[in-house]
């Protein structure tokens, strides 16, 4: 199907001509840039905590100018709106009113009801965006260029002024116009994974995508994150398998979940049968902390993790509030703050966070979002490997980072943006595909009854 002229991606226009287009990509490169960017664009003092517990005017500013162009484009297209809200993760809906319903019993009623709106803004948004108002490729390209410019400025930045762009403490590492070098080479590896799925296909010369992909590479070997090279090599060689169909036939994804599980349970037999016990998360997690020279208690995040779980014991089953407990000083968290003599701002594992301040209530509602998400690609991957295969790099990636740091429902951070335009945008994909071939099928009636006298089913092979 030629999306560019298909009626359903074809664009209403308006007394002020056919802006929606542009709207959607200044919403792209607004929402990225603010998410990556230091809160409030102050490089001189950076407090995570500030604009998330108390709300500084600059930020309300930024991501309330996202929400507020969102909600006008979506009012233009409110027809498709509509469609998409019916036709959305049910379990994501569930769970954002489950985090509102949350303010019943949070010791920080505003600010759990700060988080809502973050999270119901950024839902608007995603549908706002999604096909067929964006096309099927808008999202990942739109990215893909906000990323390059916000690297291209850091580049210049870290050449003409190295007291901001470089971190001399970190062996002079790369961090740019971000707040740190992670950051930095975690957009730069996206960028590789980005160019490489470019690379592949018709829409850019080879030489731009080539060029594009040296480009990020030289940012992520000057920003020294082990973490973004694993991002990188990870989510290209995840790419390249959803891509090609290696496992062809019927029931081809059951195919490859089901080898994935007998390759750990028969790696689990053969260390029970060598050591008649199971391995302990040490010895799981050591060859692959060894590859990138990181000890296997995660920099000290297990110690985070044991007083988390002591936390979770005083509220199991509901939560103490979502986003009512990293709040520094005198907050819920204060008696990690004692123990450890300095102040962390989240549990750095989003399941453990999730655990906290949902529940088991909200951990379950979590993994049913995950779920139906990957069946939404696994059904895109049907008729769109292209698009699905590049999503699917990203939300495992997004699955494996969330176990060492805090982003999927965690307010306006970059992986969780885009998990929720990613989930919009497939739910949209396979609303308008379902149109189509429904579409196809009045055609194909309307044209039996205008020729009664022909077969228009397709014809088999001969025999």
């Amino acid at each position: 199907m030629n999306t560019a002229t298909d009626p359903l991606y074809t664009a209403r226009p308006s007394a002020f001509g056919n802006i929606d287009p542009f709207l959607v990509r200044l919403l792209i490169v607004m929402s990225m840039t603010f998410s990556l960017l230091p809160p409030g664009f102050n490089w001189g003092h950076t407090d995570p905590s500030g604009s998330y517990a108390e709300g500084s005017l600059i930020f309300q500013i930024e991501f309330g100018s996202v929400f507020a162009i969102g909600a006008m484009l979506a009012w233009r297209n409110r027809g498709w709106s509509w469609r998409h809200v019916l036709h959305l993760n049910p379990f994501l809906i569930l769970m954002v009113a489950y985090c509102a319903a949350t303010m019943l019993w949070s010791p920080y009623p505003i600010v759990t009801l700060k988080r809502v709106i973050q999270l119901i803004g950024l839902v608007l948004v995603g549908i706002a965006i999604s096909p067929p108002v964006g096309g099927p490729q808008q999202l990942i390209r739109t990215m893909l260029g906000t990323l390059m410019v916000l690297m291209g400025i850091s580049f210049v930045v870290a050449l003409a002024i190295p007291s901001v762009g470089i971190d001399y403490e970190l062996g002079a590492a790369w961090r740019g116009i971000m707040t740190q070098k992670n950051t930095l080479g975690a957009i730069a590896g996206l960028c590789v994974v980005f160019w490489l799925k470019e690379s592949l296909g018709q829409v850019f010369p080879r030489a731009l995508c080539y060029a594009g992909m040296l480009f990020a590479f030289f940012i992520l070997v000057m920003a020294k994150s082990s973490t973004a090279i694993l991002v990188a090599t990870l989510g290209s060689a995840i790419y390249m398998v959803v891509r090609k169909r290696y496992l062809t036939g019927q029931f081809e994804s059951r195919r490859i979940v089901l080898v994935l599980a007998m390759a750990a349970m028969l790696a689990l037999l053969v260390f029970y049968t060598l050591e008649s016990r199971l391995p302990d998360i040490d010895e799981l997690l050591s060859p692959i902390t060894a590859i990138f020279n990181k000890s296997t208690d995660l920099t000290g995040r297990t110690d985070i993790w044991r007083l988390v779980l002591l936390e979770i014991n005083k509220h199991p089953i509901f939560g103490i509030g979502y986003g009512a407990f990293w709040l520094g000083e005198g907050s819920p968290s204060q008696s990690i703050i004692d123990i450890l003599h300095w102040i962390p701002l989240q549990a750095h594992n989003g399941y453990l966070d999730i655990f906290n301040e949902l529940g088991i209530v909200g951990l379950c509602l979590l993994a049913l979002v995950f779920i139906y998400h990957i069946v939404s690609l696994v059904r895109l991957t049907a008729f769109d490997r292209e698009e699905a295969a590049i999503h699917w790099a990203m939300l495992i990636l997004i699955l494996i980072s969330n176990l060492s740091e805090s982003e999927v429902f965690r307010g306006v951070l970059f992986q969780n943006i885009f998990f929720l335009y990613s989930s919009t945008s497939i739910s949209a994909r396979l609303t308008v595909h379902r149109m189509q071939q429904e579409q196809q099928e009045q055609q194909r009636q309307a044209l039996a009854k205008q020729q009664p006298g022909k077969n228009l089913e397709p014809r088999g092979p001969a025999r």
